[in-house]
């Protein structure tokens, strides 16, 4: 079974919010190869610059809790956190049946 994780960050006013983005593009390259992950997006609030979302889907909990140990994940951690407000997220047990939009490749039903 997926596990879509959604994490939700805030920056601070005074935050160093291209250092962040900076982070997160390094972070999505990893993920893109990282295997059992399935897709990896990172989307900016239109109507606020400050809140950032982050959306993975991984092949399975095994997956996900295998890339919350790499280096990587600690890495884009020491250089977001100290830039963001509050930050939550939520990872559901769920299978991802449908995605498909432009530029973007089908997923399967696993």
């Amino acid at each position: 079974m997926s596990v879509t994780v959604v994490h939700d960050y805030y920056f601070k006013p005074d935050g160093d919010v291209a250092e962040g983005k900076a982070a997160a593009a390094e972070f999505v390259e990893f993920l893109n190869d990282y295997p059992g992950n399935q897709m990896t997006l990172w989307l900016e609030d239109r109507e606020n610059s400050l809140h950032h979302f982050h959306i993975n889907v991984f092949d399975s909990i095994e997956d996900f809790e295998k890339v919350i140990e790499t280096p990587e994940v600690k890495r884009f951690s020491n250089r977001l956190y100290p830039h963001t407000a509050r930050r939550t997220h939520v990872a559901p047990l769920c299978d991802v049946w449908l995605a498909q939009g432009k530029g973007i490749e089908p997923v399967a039903h696993r």
